[in-house]
């Protein structure tokens, strides 16, 4: 059952991800950090925080990943 939040929280956040590293470094780098470096992707969320105040990517992001977890591990028992 958890997987129905990681799937959408993950694709979503992707998509977030994805648009801030093209917004600072551009379409090539951010295309790239989808294959070569996806930990720039994983940054991503906290520098949006940080940077611009923008809470929204690390929630759907972190925030759907650990409540995710919960349900399953609630599940799992």
């Amino acid at each position: 059952m958890g997987y129905v939040i990681w799937l959408p929280s993950g694709l979503w956040g992707m998509v977030l991800c994805f648009n801030i590293v093209a917004d600072v470094f551009g379409n090539a780098i951010a295309f790239l950090s989808l294959l070569v470096a996806p930990a720039l992707l994983g940054v991503a969320p906290i520098y949006a925080l940080l940077a611009n105040g923008d809470w929204l990517p690390l929630a759907v992001c972190y925030g759907g990943f650990f409540l995710g977890f919960g349900i399953q591990a609630l599940i799992d028992d």
